[in-house]
């Protein structure tokens, strides 16, 4: 729960001080180097050569300066020891706020200006510090400059620990960039790898910057550091009327020089307002070796006596008052010499990435699309009884391993060998006893972890004292992404408790990923082992067939969210169609012949495309396509890959004569829509034809026996449609008294298929509707925070049997609506619904 906490601040901060901390990284950046930028610019300005005339005294020079700048005083005069530069001079107006800053003639006290650039630089300083909004320091920009740089903190500190490996004592695991991945994985390892790289510049710039932000801050650091609550720099006499006489600096000047000659390269001397005293002339002196513009000597004449008062030398602080006194070198990365500073450079530029990266996860978990589902596969067995020759066991999430489960029966079951298949929850240790082979296909979920129907298997048995399996052998064959570092982890759990239990490996686990050729090869020669038959394993691939476009109904017209759309479908009339509330539609996707005809536009000149078959244009319509300026011919047309099948739950049952979708529009980041979300709510025109299939989902199917007992069903967005249909299915059978709780973003624009669930409610087959709308203030909640206030008829109607569906995203609402319900009805409860078939999920 703490972890899911954080996650959702994390994400929340994200998308809202994400855009301003990538702002600050990237102005930061620009400032790292200015000094050395400006003089690249103006070299004649900083560096014109050694004068012929003589140096101008401190006096004199500032006496020069004021004179031709009436109006303003010099506050601070940097001067440089070799004499081919310049000096630097800011000036600040006596009345008001102007402020004047450049390099002056060191013999003449002639303004020489500012350099090239300094325009833009002033400008990165302010976007820097208060977001160039009106107000400057004191304004609404530093305060949310400065809640950005909490908000960094907290990202830096709970990104750690959401991230934190199972092999925390791993190097590899925490900083090793894995490039081979892509998509979601690729966004997810550069936001947390890069963000582990940089971790600790970001939490001292963050700590740092709010040295200027906040003065209780900078008071008590000062406090923790120095041991005092403020620094004698800052503290100064209210300002009084008049001018305070000037004592001469020439004087302390000529003593200050006699005393260290030629130790220091640049000193600066700083003036208070015309109003305030000079109780001490100091010289800030920084030797040739310094590693940074804070690296200085201070040294203090009496005004009058011209006796040295102090010399306070930097090397013989104690560290507290070096910190508090380098405050802005260690914000900038310079306190730790050049390689700080190119650090602090390269890390603040990395600031975007974390932005992009982190909205790019966000947008991903709200539009990804649900992933293989189940194919329902009825296996005839020979006549027998018991468990058979063979026991076989899955543990799926998206229906892939339970399919994989039942092509093994079949392909088995073909070559003579009875076996029996079961969810992997359903094996106890007596069931396990009786069997002398195992079979067991599982998948990994999430972050390594079990499916949800294995997570009862998993809490009873491999955490539990093995029993005595040295009678069983047993094969594994797990399934998962190699693009995760956890790959096929749930398998490789379960392979090493039953090897500690005493079982006998059958063969080596194979661990299969998408697509995995030597995978699948391995896993077939284990079955043919086992007796499978040579014939083609598994169920028929279903067709793809021509469905009919006959509406579509915009959900959220006024909406300012992606919109939504209600899509109806109906078959040839030489076609067979049947399907049940749960099942998967699966759409192939065609391109806009606009893209398509822009294309082949790009390629007229080539000699190529006057003899390109005209089926390459059909081939193109349903083909990834490449970069304009990639020449195609009709080989390398031919070999593009086709557009991936987007997959949507159906919103309808056969009953009702048509195919209805759910659809909402995705965008990418050049605002195109998305392949099967514009194919099928832009492109595609209504009376027009698509290629669909419908195929069986039985992990979301309820059981046969449900006739009669209650549904709560829970979801959210799209997954209104999945809901949808089992409510018609529901109604269709006469079936009332169910309980939906669902969730949207405004009660204005988003209240979806109102009338169906009105008319719902009035006809009994909803008892109850909660609905939610996160975006409105009279409510502004999501619907797994309806769950506490129905804990005791949730955990009534559960107890009266009936079945929990859950519709929707995973990220957000399916872990709340899950942690939800484990916190009202256990979480043993939760798994014992799970693996009974009487709480399922279909979300992505």
């Amino acid at each position: 729960m703490t972890k899911r906490v954080f996650f959702q601040i994390h994400w929340f901060l994200g998308i809202t001080a994400g855009v301003v901390l990538a702002l600050m990284g990237v102005t930061g950046a620009t400032m790292s180097f200015e000094d050395e930028i400006s003089e690249a610019l103006s070299p004649r300005l900083f560096v014109p050569g050694v004068p012929v005339a003589a140096d101008l005294s401190p006096d004199r020079l500032i006496a020069r300066i004021e004179a031709d700048h009436p109006g303003y005083y010099v506050a601070r005069l940097d001067w440089e020891a070799a004499r081919d530069r310049t000096h630097a001079v800011r000036l600040l107006a006596s009345e008001g706020r102007g402020r004047m800053q450049g390099q002056v003639d060191r013999a003449t006290g002639h303004w020489l200006g500012e350099p090239t650039g300094a325009g833009f630089f002033h400008l990165m300083d302010e976007l820097h510090r208060w977001l160039a909004l009106p107000g400057g320091g004191n304004g609404i920009g530093r305060q949310i400059t400065a809640f950005s740089a909490i908000a960094l903190i907290f990202f830096a500190l709970s990104g750690l620990y959401l991230r934190w490996p199972r092999q925390a004592l791993d190097w590899r695991a925490w900083i090793v960039l894995d490039l081979r991945k892509t998509g979601r994985n690729l966004w997810r390892a550069l936001h947390v790898v890069i963000g582990t790289w940089v971790l600790l510049f970001y939490l001292l710039s963050a700590l740092t910057g709010l040295w200027w932000s906040y003065d209780w801050y900078r008071q008590g650091v000062l406090y923790a550091l120095a041991g005092k609550a403020g620094g004698e720099e800052g503290r100064r006499e209210g300002k009084k009327d008049g001018i305070a006489p000037r004592p001469a600096i020439d004087p302390a000047w000529t003593a200050f020089r006699r005393a260290t000659g030629e130790s220091y390269v640049w000193v600066r001397i700083a003036r208070p307002t015309p109003a305030q005293p000079m109780k001490a002339i100091n010289f800030d002196a920084r030797p040739a070796g310094a590693r940074h513009l804070r690296q200085t000597d201070r040294y203090s004449y009496d005004p009058e006596t011209i006796a040295l008062r102090k010399r306070d030398l930097y090397d013989r602080r104690p560290l507290g008052t070096i910190i508090t006194q380098s405050m802005y070198e260690l914000h900038r990365g310079a306190f730790f010499g050049l390689p700080g500073r190119i650090a602090m450079l390269l890390t603040s530029l990395t600031m975007p990435l974390f932005t992009i990266t982190g909205y790019l996860l966000y947008l991903s978990r709200r539009r990804r699309k649900r992933e293989a589902k189940a194919l329902d596969a009825d296996i005839a067995l020979p006549a027998g009884s018991g468990t058979g020759d063979l026991l076989i066991a899955y543990a799926s999430q998206t229906g892939t391993a339970e399919i994989r489960a039942r092509n093994a029966a079949l392909a088995l079951a073909q070559g003579g060998v009875r076996a029996q298949i079961v969810p992997v929850g359903k094996l106890t240790p007596a069931l396990l006893a009786e069997s002398q082979r195992l079979l067991l296909v599982v998948s990994t979920y999430g972050e390594g972890e079990p499916p949800d129907m294995a997570r009862g298997f998993a809490s009873r048995l491999l955490r539990g004292e093995g029993p005595d399996l040295r009678h069983l052998h047993y094969g594994i064959l797990a399934l998962g992404d190699r693009e995760y570092s956890d790959f096929c982890a749930f398998g490789h759990r379960v392979d090493d408790w039953l090897r500690t239990a005493g079982a006998t490996a059958l063969f080596p686990l194979i661990a299969m990923d998408h697509g995995d050729q030597a995978a699948e090869r391995q896993w077939d020669a284990a079955l043919h082992d086992l007796g499978a038959a040579e014939a083609r394993r598994g169920q028929t691939v279903i067709p793809f067939k021509a469905w009919t476009l006959v509406s579509r109904h915009m959900l959220n017209p006024q909406s300012d969210a992606l919109k939504a759309f209600h899509l109806q479908f109906e078959p040839t009339t030489d076609m067979e169609s049947a399907w049940e509330a749960g099942d998967i539609v699966e759409a192939q996707p065609c391109n806009a012949p606009e893209a398509v005809d822009a294309l082949l536009f790009t390629q007229a000149a080539d000699a190529d495309l006057i003899d390109l078959p005209a089926s390459l244009r059909d081939h193109l319509t349903t083909a990834m396509l490449p970069d304009s300026d990639q020449p195609i011919t009709a080989e390398a047309g031919r070999a593009l890959r086709p557009l991936p099948v987007r997959e949507y739950s159906a919103a309808s049952i056969a009953a009702d004569g048509t195919l209805d979708l759910v659809v909402r529009q995705v965008r990418g980041q050049d605002g195109r829509l998305g392949v099967g979300s514009g194919w099928l709510t832009a492109y595609l025109p209504v009376g027009a034809t698509t290629l669909l299939r419908v195929r069986p989902n039985p992990g979301f199917r309820t059981n046969p026996g449900q006739g009669g007992r209650p549904l709560i069903l829970i979801g959210n967005g799209t997954g209104i449609a999945g809901l949808r249909a089992h409510l018609r299915a529901q109604a269709h059978g006469g079936h009332k008294g169910h309980w939906l709780l669902f969730g949207e973003r405004t009660r204005s624009h988003e209240s979806f298929f109102d009338d169906e669930l009105s008319a719902w409610i009035a006809d009994g087959t909803l008892s109850r509707l909660h609905r939610c709308f996160s975006r409105d203030e009279d409510c502004g909640r999501y619907v797994q925070d309806m769950l506490p206030d129905a804990a005791s008829i949730l955990s009534d109607w559960v107890d009266r049997g009936a079945t929990i569906l859950v519709c929707g995203s995973l990220e957000g609402m399916a872990q709340g609506v899950h942690e939800g319900l484990a916190r009202i009805l256990g979480e043993t409860t939760l798994e014992n619904l799970s693996e009974d078939g009487r709480y399922r999920r279909d979300v992505y």
